[in-house]
């Protein structure tokens, strides 16, 4: 049920052991420092200094390259917890040196987009054109906060946020379909909770109407009274 697997593209390999490069020394430079570094924040330094390479990833490749070497152990996450949240930083982790030498290469995946561009696109237009996906993007991005500011697109992707705006799945066993079953187990309750309020509101003009019609209903009531 992943975003590759909803939208179907074409996968390329590509090297990106100078932009791994890149970011570790960003990391050293911070660290000796002694300053700190969210998932977000690093991404933001990343758009900016990869220029230098004259080779620009886009912010969703540049997220994904962090993960990756997340799970590679090159980079590690640290947590510091506050009386209000838990705040995670991105450090370097035990395997950085060897590509920081040059011992190690770094491949990404990278999906583009070829023919499924309108897909994508539509999918991506459509977040503005729904209320509900607007309520679901305000709730993505307080649970980002809320879990020490990851990406918001970690919780729910916009192709999620679409599929879920038009099935509105009223379970656990229907949202798991459409989500998975880690983000279930984490945002689930939340999620349903919002789908569910929403589905219950009524915009104004649908209350005008209503009041409109209760309205003609007494009125046409009197009338046969008198008569």
């Amino acid at each position: 049920m992943c975003d590759n697997c909803a939208f179907p593209s074409e996968v390329k390999e590509v090297d990106v052991s100078r932009h791994a490069k890149l970011m570790i020394s960003l990391l050293q430079d911070m660290q000796a420092n002694d300053q700190r570094t969210t998932m977000l924040q690093l991404v933001e330094k990343m758009k900016v200094k990869q220029r230098e390479l004259g080779s620009d990833l886009k912010k969703e490749e540049i997220e994904q390259l962090i993960l990756q070497l997340l799970l590679e152990h090159v980079l590690k996450e640290e947590f510091q917890h506050t009386a209000y949240a838990t705040n995670s930083y991105i450090a370097l982790g035990p395997l950085a040196k060897p590509i920081l030498q040059g011992k190690k290469a770094v491949k990404l995946e990278i999906y583009s987009e070829q023919g499924n561009k309108a897909t994508v696109r539509s999918a991506k237009r459509s977040l503005g054109s729904s209320g509900l996906e607007l309520k679901l993007d305000e709730l993505r991005k307080e649970l980002s906060s809320v879990h020490g500011g990851i990406l918001p697109h970690s919780i729910l992707s916009t192709q999620q946020i679409s599929l879920l705006s038009s099935q509105k799945p009223k379970s656990l066993e229907q949202l798991e379909k459409v989500i998975g079953k880690l983000k279930t187990k984490k945002y689930g309750s939340r999620i349903l909770e919002q789908i569910e309020k929403y589905s219950d509101f009524k915009p104004d003009d649908q209350q005008e109407s209503g009041a409109s019609a209760v309205k003609r209903s007494r009125t046409k009531k009197c009338s046969e009274d008198d008569a």
